[in-house]
C-alpha cells in the first residue's frame, strides 16, 4: 500500500530537557494545523537512551487533559494527522542519522460512556501499523509490533545487532513507560 499524502507543515517549537531520572532525556516539540479539523496539534519527539525517540501527539484544545492522548476528535483528517506525524522522522533523522522511533497506539477513554479501551492491541495501534507500513519502508528501518501493549518499534538498520538493539529498547521502554497497562 503506498500513500501519496504529504500531511501539514511542521513548526519546530523547542527542545524540552527532561529532569527526572528515567532514559527519557530530552523532547522536541512540533506544531502543526490541520484545515480540515481546525485543531492545531502539538507533536513530541520524546528522546531516550539507546538513541531511540517516542512519538506522541495530541490536539492542542486538550493540553491539559489527563488523556490527551487517549481523546478522540471525530473530526476526520486521521491520516493527514498521521503523516504529518511520520514527517517529523527524516526531519529529526537530519541531526539524529541513527535514531529509532517508537509509539504506542493510546487507549480510548470515553468519559460519557465511562469506558475505557483494552490496552492490547488498540484500535489506534490498528490504524497506525496500516500507516507506518504503508509509508516507510524496510531499508532504513527494521519493524517490530508489540500487539500485547499497542506498541510499534523502528529500529534503525545503522545498528550493529538490530534484534540486541530491540531487545534494549523494549526493556528500557518498559522501564521508562511502566504505568502502560494501568492508565
Amino acid at each position: 500500500m503506498i500513500f501519496n499524502s504529504i500531511g501539514y507543515p511542521l513548526k519546530f517549537i523547542q527542545r524540552r530537557p527532561c529532569r527526572d531520572t528515567s532514559a527519557h532525556l530530552f523532547t522536541l516539540i512540533y506544531k502543526f494545523k490541520s484545515p480540515i479539523t481546525r485543531y492545531a496539534y502539538i507533536l513530541h519527539a520524546d528522546y531516550h537512551d539507546e538513541d531511540v525517540f517516542a512519538l506522541k501527539f495530541y490536539a492542542q484544545k486538550d493540553k491539559q487533559d489527563d488523556f490527551k492522548y487517549s481523546r478522540i476528535t471525530n473530526k476526520g483528517d486521521v491520516f493527514n494527522i498521521l503523516i504529518t506525524c511520520l514527517r517529523v522522522i527524516p526531519i529529526i533523522l537530519a541531526d539524529y542519522p541513527t535514531a529509532s522511533f517508537g509509539f504506542i497506539g493510546s487507549r480510548t477513554v470515553d468519559r460519557a460512556s465511562g469506558t475505557v479501551e483494552n490496552y492490547q492491541n488498540t484500535q489506534r495501534f490498528r490504524v497506525y501499523c496500516g500507516i507506518v507500513e504503508g509509508t516507510i519502508g524496510e531499508q532504513t528501518f527494521a519493524h517490530y509490533e508489540y500487539e500485547e501493549v499497542s506498541g510499534y518499534l523502528l529500529i534503525n538498520r545503522s545498528a550493529p545487532d538490530i534484534e540486541a538493539k530491540e531487545q534494549v529498547i523494549n526493556r528500557m521502554f518498559s522501564a521508562t513507560y511502566n504505568e502502560l497497562p494501568n492508565i
